[in-house]
């Protein structure tokens, strides 16, 4: 009996997902400490998270000393733990993430077994923690990862109880999550409430049922605003309306009406933007996608409620998403789950032969997308080095791009073959063997051509935390994060020649070209060079040098 109980905790569908999700844990821990941070939102992130430790002023965030709205609170507040008890490190900026990851991995365990059977769940949790989306945005410092479990587990709710009358209880559940997640993620939270909408109007019985289920997922709207509005009310009047005229009007309406920051563009133009971010930001499962879209569309997988709920949320997110001005490939990572599960569905039906010979066909095809994205990476890393001149990144990149392509050969021969449990095999098996000179190889060599780390670190070592620091022509948000203090930004030559000529030391961080041009304007400057770095401004995607000054006190006459 011992034996048996013993047997059966260990082939339990839950252990098995469990033991996949720490697995993930911990390679995503593994990629989050390999690399510092990336400019530029996660620096200011994680900024804006130091600077709340610091202050104490955990309702206001602030970056560079101002009011920094950009983003709501809820992400700072779960970086500031981490952060107070690790320090401000990579790893502590990035557990937030990771952990949010682990959970929406569970949770879309829980909606794969629950649409169609454990195998299928367990497939569906695989497939989406090695989506090349997914495994960016998850070890990041970004507010995704945080998001993605509060809204993905109210779906995860509705699910459950949708196939029967939404309660009281599950619209209090739904709406605190939804909550959360406008807490981290502003109006995308409401994402689920859209496709709740959607999946309720055309699973109706009678209309009765539809406007009962609807009122419900209405409270919880009025719920997740009320939790928003706790913070929110009083953060906006501690900044003199900041918040609304910020967050409200530049960030949500002006998003929604015009491309921000070269995000963007014409509307008819960028209309397959999404279609093109699903082919890339899904590979290496992007070769199933195909199969697993005429599999339910064609009736061969899952209930017609499982059809409805799963393609509603899909295609409805696609659709909102392209109808806003700003795109950028995350805004679509919640229809990730959904995609997943309904990927792994297909893997499983095609081990069962459920599938017709025109689910086959689109299988088949999947090659014709995956192996050009795959052969496009491929290309890109064993370019990279010789593209930015980089000796350093010639060998790292040849690895990973013949890794890469040795992949997407092997998994496009199975595909085209027909033999598709094999191809889901190889890809499990070919991303998790790619991460290992991604990790140890790869993304050393890029920390190598980084400037701003090793710019900081000079600053930190040989000036106070009481010298004023300046930066001109190179405003990367990672100097303030790796100086760990407030930067004057300046914007014109004459700030520069001012900032020199002021009294008391003073450091400055400026492209070398730039300073050798304005110094023959500042007359006698005594300063002391303490750093130097060339490297690739990838923000930009430029080669500069910079240096780091050390102005010595100067006496006005």
């Amino acid at each position: 009996m011992i034996d048996s109980a013993k047997t059966r905790f260990v082939t339990s569908p839950w252990v098995k997902a469990l033991l996949i999700c720490a697995g993930f844990t911990v390679l995503y821990l593994l990629i989050a400490g390999s690399s510092t941070l990336w400019d530029r939102d996660e620096p200011r992130y994680a900024r804006v998270t130091v600077e709340m430790v610091e202050s104490g002023n955990y309702l206001v965030p602030t970056f560079n000393g101002e009011v920094w709205f950009d983003k709501p609170i809820l992400l700072y507040w779960l970086m500031s733990v981490p952060v107070r008890l690790l320090g401000p490190s990579e790893i502590a900026c990035r557990l937030p993430a990771v952990l949010g990851t682990a959970v929406t991995l569970l949770l879309t365990f829980f909606i794969g077994k629950k649409l169609f059977d454990a195998k299928s769940g367990l497939w569906a949790e695989a497939i989406l923690g090695t989506t090349l989306l997914m495994l960016f945005v998850g070890s990041s410092a970004l507010v995704d990862g945080i998001a993605m479990p509060f809204i993905v587990g109210a779906m995860a709710i509705f699910i459950v109880r949708q196939s029967n009358k939404i309660r009281a209880s599950d619209a209090a559940a739904i709406g605190v999550l939804i909550g959360l997640g406008m807490l981290a993620k502003g109006p995308l939270g409401l994402l689920p409430v859209f496709v709740m909408v959607v999946v309720l109007w055309f699973g109706r019985e009678n209309i009765g049922g539809f406007i009962r289920n609807l009122l419900w997922v209405c409270l919880a709207v009025v719920i997740a605003m009320w939790i928003f509005l706790l913070w929110a009310a009083p953060a906006n009047r501690a900044a003199d309306g900041e918040l609304f005229r910020v967050f409200f009007g530049k960030h949500i309406v002006g998003r929604a009406l015009s491309p921000m920051e070269g995000h963007g563009g014409n509307f008819l133009l960028y209309l397959p933007y999404y279609p093109a971010i699903m082919v890339a930001g899904f590979f290496p499962w992007v070769i199933f996608l195909p199969g697993a879209f005429s599999a339910s569309l064609g009736k061969r997988i899952g209930s017609a409620r499982t059809r409805n709920i799963l393609l509603s949320w899909i295609i409805v997110t696609i659709i909102l998403m392209t109808f806003a001005a700003t795109k950028l490939p995350h805004y679509i990572l919640f229809a990730w789950p959904a995609m997943a599960v309904m990927t792994g569905a297909t893997i499983v039906a095609s081990g069962q032969n459920l599938l017709n010979e025109r689910d086959r066909k689109w299988l088949r095809g999947g090659a014709w997308f995956s192996g050009p994205v795959g052969l496009g990476i491929a290309a890109g890393l064993v370019g990279v080095g010789y593209f930015i001149k980089s000796e350093g990144l010639i060998r790292p990149g040849l690895i990973c791009g013949a890794i890469t392509l040795v992949m997407a050969i092997i998994c496009c021969y199975l595909q085209v073959r027909e033999k598709f449990n094999g191809t889901a095999k190889a890809v499990l098996a070919g991303v998790l063997i790619l991460i290992i000179p991604l990790l140890f190889v790869l993304l050393p060599a890029i920390e190598a051509i980084k400037i701003s780390p090793h710019i900081a670190k000079a600053i930190r070592e040989k000036t106070g935390k009481d010298v004023p620091v300046a930066m001109y022509k190179y405003a990367e948000p990672t100097l303030n994060f790796y100086v760990g203090r407030n930067i004057t930004h300046l914007r014109k030559t004459d700030d520069v020649v001012e900032w020199l000529k002021g009294t008391g030391n003073r450091a400055l961080i400026i492209p070398r070209k730039d300073f050798e041009d304005i110094r023959q304007n500042a007359g006698d400057i005594a300063f002391e060079e303490i750093a130097s770095k060339k490297g690739i401004n990838y923000s930009k995607g430029r080669e500069v040098e910079v240096v780091a000054l050390l102005v010595k006190t100067q006496t006005r006459q």
